[in-house]
């Protein structure tokens, strides 16, 4: 019986097997390593605050008096804006009248001492963006000088020139500008 050869099929599977076994286990440990390089778990928590909006205009008044009589022929009032707030602010001034009245001009004198066209609108006049303050700044006074047309409304049945008493509300409109 030296003429007979032994078969080697069984070890052979199982070596192929083995193989294989061992390369899925290679592969497996390979995709794993590159799975967790593009996942992420990541724990927190955050939290925000709103700034604080706070502006203040001091002398806006009322009521600006004409008298006539004395020869005076306008009226002024000054105003001041602070800027308590955390944020940076331009505004406007919005100055509205309770009677309809005739003005030769309304001139609004910027700390520089320029003027500041307003638009009439009605019995509205609104002057645009007129100033800017940082986060808590104080801004320089300002003047509104109201000229007024003396023969329209100072003037009685009469004739005789009198004092006349414009009433008003004037109004700081904020915007925030960061």
């Amino acid at each position: 019986m030296h003429g007979k050869k032994k078969t080697t099929t069984g070890p052979l599977l199982l070596r192929i097997a083995l193989i294989l076994l061992c390369m899925t286990l290679f592969s497996t440990s390979m995709l794993s390593g590159l799975y967790a390089k593009y996942t992420a778990k990541n724990d927190g928590d955050d939290s925000a605050r709103v700034a604080k909006f706070d502006v203040e205009a001091a002398g806006l008044s009322g009521d600006v008096t004409v008298d006539a009589s004395a020869g005076q022929t306008n009226g002024e009032y000054k105003f001041t804006v602070t800027n308590k707030s955390e944020v940076a602010v331009s505004y406007d001034l919005v100055i509205t009248f309770t009677e309809d009245v005739p003005f030769c001009n309304v001139a609004l004198a910027n700390p520089a001492g320029t003027d500041v066209l307003g638009i009439k609108d009605g019995n509205t006049i609104t002057f645009s963006k007129i100033g800017s303050l940082a986060p808590g700044a104080k801004g320089d006074p300002y003047t509104v000088t109201f000229i007024l047309d003396l023969d329209e409304f100072t003037k009685n049945a009469s004739g005789e020139s009198v004092s006349k008493t414009v009433s008003f509300t004037a109004t700081i409109r904020c915007t925030q500008i960061d």
